[in-house]
């Protein structure tokens, strides 16, 4: 008996062993986890003190990174690349197939088997670039292909990220043709249809009189971050915007002040498992860029609670009860599930808010407008507003 147990044991314990090695962690270049405060990702390898790093990706299994270097003089650019073969990093080097290129921000797609990057159009200087495409085959990499219009065009196609049904995100300022002084670029969006692209629409939501750029779209498209021109005093910073229960885009918020600086913040990529964002961070002086370094941090400060399926404007009689259901869904986070729920509403006491039931009730005594906070809250104190009017009548 005492055998039978020690062998039910050993196999228990070989069970777990099994399973400590398929959960393994995910492994960023060797690099030590960061937490909410933004740091420089691998100084010295991949941050390298005087060098242009911008704009770095890696594979979903994270085995693979990609990231761009700027040339100083010319602004030409190269995309350096690295793999994890036997448990170790290689060192990263100049991407083989585009050895002889001008090339820029690598971005890998949602299943890791090609790399979007942006390329030099020929005859023209390095301020003007097309979106292209290089493809995993059996033996290695394929050879790269320029996307065909409608999503390149005469115009400049800054960067792109894809989800995972192959929708292409990307920035241009196509809108400017024909425009004396115009210089702004704007966010697209181009669908995979009959296996090519055929279409290009705007997305109308973030249209401002700044640049949009530098865009990262989730896997799933359900939040997409960018870089857009904020003031003078804090330069260029990063904003994100998830989509609504109606597929609305909800407006753009600059993220969170840990996370931006004095400096310019661009270029975005969020792992797979939306647990750390990598970033450039650029340093602006009276003779140009100073410094160009790839940052990371988690993602605890950069996904807040959203207004998911909020509740509209309502009208109620005076004098008469009524109970709203408020949705369960009203707000959503990207990493928390678990959100906290509370109602501020000091301008009148008949109102009560059950958070347990999720229902609004009360009798009203007062006609008028009455304007009514709804709250959510994550795990990390990330708090979301919003606002809805109950008009009580007659």
């Amino acid at each position: 008996m005492k055998q039978i147990t020690n062998i039910i044991l050993l196999f228990i314990l070989v069970l777990l062993l099994i399973g400590c090695k398929s959960t393994e962690s995910s492994d960023y270049f060797g690099q030590t986890y960061p937490d909410s405060i933004p740091v420089v990702f691998a100084p010295g390898t991949v941050s390298v003190k005087g060098r242009l790093e911008h704009g770095i990706s890696f594979t979903p299994d994270t085995r693979e990174l990609a990231f761009g270097i700027l040339n100083r003089g010319d602004f030409s650019g190269k995309i350096f690349y690295a793999k994890k073969m036997n448990e170790k990093w290689t060192e990263p080097v100049i991407f083989g197939p585009l050895k002889n290129e001008s090339v820029y921000l690598p971005y890998f797609s949602p299943n890791g088997k090609s790399l979007l990057f942006t390329q030099s159009k020929a005859g023209k200087d390095n301020a003007f670039t097309d979106i292209w495409i290089v493809e995993k085959v059996k033996d290695g990499w394929g050879n790269p292909k320029m996307i065909r219009a409608p999503v390149n065009s005469t115009s400049r196609e800054a960067n792109a990220c894809m989800t995972s049904d192959g929708t292409i995100y990307f920035s241009s300022n196509r809108n400017c043709a024909g425009k004396e002084n115009c210089h702004t670029a704007d966010l697209f969006y181009s669908k995979f249809r009959d296996n090519d692209y055929q279409q290009v629409d705007i997305i109308p939501e973030f249209v401002s009189s700044n640049d949009e750029e530098s865009v990262f779209i989730s896997p799933k498209e359900d939040y997409i971050i960018f870089c857009r021109y904020t003031d003078n005093e804090n330069g260029v910073d990063l904003y994100i915007s998830y989509r609504d229960t109606n597929n609305r885009w909800v407006e753009p918020q600059r993220i969170d002040s840990t996370i931006n600086s004095k400096d310019w913040d661009r270029r975005p990529f969020v792992s797979a498992d939306n647990k750390f964002l990598f970033f450039t961070r650029l340093q602006i002086g009276e003779n140009g860029i100073n410094e160009s370094d790839i940052y990371w941090v988690n993602t605890s400060k950069l996904f807040k609670p959203f207004a998911y399926n909020a509740l509209s404007d309502t009208t109620i009689r005076i004098w008469q009860r009524f109970e709203i259901s408020v949705p369960k869904d009203y707000f959503k986070d990207i990493d928390d599930r678990q959100l906290t729920y509370s109602v501020k509403q000091n301008q009148f006491d008949w109102l009560y808010f059950d958070r347990e039931q999720m229902k609004l009730f009360g009798l009203p005594t007062i006609e008028g407008n009455f304007e009514l906070t709804f709250s959510a809250s994550d795990q990390y104190s990330n708090k979301t507003d919003h606002k809805l009017i109950i008009t009580v009548k007659k």
